[in-house]
């Protein structure tokens, strides 16, 4: 199973922010709306990526001060992607590597999606799914 099938399934919907985002409002729409990260995008360019942790950590750094910062002081900068043609496994190894969850899914430098540990372990469940089944028909079918 690759990238391009779970962003068949679920859409390349993705929420971003700008830079000058206030983090408070980032906090915000992250808890509204049940989600974990968010990418920061300059004139459709993605500059970084703003997750759970990074609020996490300017918090420890700078108290009740980080919800008045920008995103740009707080964000991640050095943005890991993945492509359409990446493999589940690709991916697991890419999450599990860089110790993060989400992967933009980027081609030739456009934004085509997001990708989060839970969908790539949906995929992965639906996957082997597949393949006990298939097993369990051949044997049957023996």
């Amino acid at each position: 199973m690759f990238v391009s099938d779970i962003l068949a399934e679920k859409g390349s919907l993705v929420f971003s922010t700008s830079p000058q985002t206030p983090v408070a409002q980032i906090a915000d729409q992250l808890s509204a709306r049940r989600i974990g990260s968010v990418l920061v995008l300059r004139d459709n360019e993605v500059v970084g990526v703003i997750s759970e942790r990074d609020l996490v950590r300017a918090m420890a750094q700078h108290g009740a001060a980080a919800l008045a910062m920008e995103a740009r002081q707080i964000m991640t900068t050095e943005v890991v992607a993945c492509d359409l043609d990446d493999t589940i496994e690709q991916v697991m190894a890419t999450m599990t590597r860089g110790r993060f969850r989400h992967l933009p899914v980027m081609r030739h430098g456009e934004l085509l999606g997001l990708v989060s540990i839970g969908d790539v372990v949906k995929a992965r469940l639906t996957e082997t799914q597949v393949e006990a089944e298939a097993l369990k028909a051949y044997i049957v079918a023996g």
